[in-house]
């Protein structure tokens, strides 16, 4: 069986830790969770956005195919408490990048690391590039 390689950052704007630790222990039932940056709080990287936000950074593996695992994601987000137009945010759960069995990097969604936090929790998780 193939095994993916998965860089996610997780976020959470309403009760943040415990959302995370929540979304920590669904995604451990969809793979091996290999490594967590440090639970980061602070305000929202959107501006505008007064609400103050939980983030991690996971790197995963997983069976499912990249198409496959973020509909899986997308699935967890609302099993989770995730509804749409919550403004606070109960549950994010991007798929950033994905990795070969040799630390390659494969494929990157560069929106979900466009800014400065996101790029730090990453770096403390994912392989070297």
């Amino acid at each position: 069986m193939s095994r993916h390689r998965y860089l996610l950052i997780l976020g959470s704007g309403a009760d943040g830790e415990t959302q995370l630790a929540r979304a920590r222990a669904a995604l451990a039932g969809e793979g091996r969770i290999l490594a967590l940056s440090p639970v980061v709080t602070g305000g929202s990287v959107v501006a505008g956005d007064p609400h103050r936000y939980a983030n991690q950074a996971l790197l995963m593996e997983s069976a499912l195919e990249r198409s496959a695992f973020n509909a899986r994601l997308k699935s967890l987000e609302a099993e989770l408490g995730r509804q749409p137009g919550d403004a606070a945010c109960a549950i994010d759960l991007d798929l950033a990048r994905e990795y070969s069995a040799g630390d390659e990097l494969c494929w990157e969604n560069p929106a979900k690391l466009a800014h400065r936090v996101f790029l730090d929790l990453a770096a403390q998780v994912a392989p070297v590039r």
